[in-house]
């Protein structure tokens, strides 16, 4: 059976609704706190401004950047490494921009090409604080960093970041894998040197360094029989 509906009293109808009243509320809490209201509305009028001329400064340094950038790119790939190093300093000023990030790498390659390995060193130090972990810059900055290492004969070091490269995957794992090896042997650790040169030899088929591998199990102390 069906119920009667829930009639309406006229007090019922005489009463504000709960919008009317909140809106009543509202302005009366704003004309007691009139100053506060209006400074908390500047504020975020100000923060909005704020964050809206910090996206249109980034968007003119990136622009800037790809210019100057594109003017280092030309010099690199001509082989004109010294002019090409003072265009990626140039780029470097733009620290907001996507670019100087890669400015510290071209850099530091510039600077393993002229000899300069400290330079090198402390460009790719500076592009992996810059780097995601895990991303292919990531890898390009640790195997660039690594390399200087491993020609400054600071071949620890060296190992620690052709191993890190080689974890990530990555167009330079065999690169890190190899440099990893050259810098295990260069130490004198024959079982480390082994085992990346067989990992190297293991990914890349029909590598001439398979002549190291054999080279270097002939080194190898011999395992002692067991009793």
């Amino acid at each position: 059976m069906a119920t009667a509906s829930k009639r309406i009293t006229r007090k019922q109808l005489r009463e504000p609704d709960w919008f009317q009243v909140s809106t009543e509320n509202l302005i009366e809490y704003v004309k007691r706190h009139r100053n506060l209201v209006l400074g908390v509305l500047a504020g975020l009028l100000l923060l909005g401004a704020a964050m809206w001329g910090l996206q249109v400064f980034k968007q003119r340094q990136n622009v800037a950047a790809a210019a100057e950038f594109t003017k280092a790119m030309e010099l690199y790939q001509a082989d004109k490494h010294n002019e090409a190093i003072a265009a990626f300093e140039n780029v470097k000023a733009y620290r907001w921009s996507r670019y100087s990030v890669l400015a510290h790498l071209y850099l530091a390659n510039s600077y393993l090409v002229t000899d300069n390995l400290d330079k090198a060193i402390n460009e790719g130090q500076r592009s992996l604080a810059a780097t995601r972990p895990n991303s292919l810059y990531r890898q390009i900055a640790l195997t660039t960093l690594a390399t200087a290492e491993e020609r400054k004969n600071e071949c620890k070091s060296a190992i620690e970041h052709y191993s890190e490269a080689q974890r990530i995957a990555g167009a330079l794992e065999s690169r890190a894998t190899l440099g990893k090896a050259r810098c295990a042997e260069a130490l004198g650790d024959t079982p480390a040197a082994l085992a990346a040169y067989k990992e190297y030899v293991k990914d890349n088929p029909g590598s001439p360094l398979a002549v190291k591998v054999a080279e270097l199990e002939a080194k190898a102390p011999a395992s002692v029989p067991s009793k």
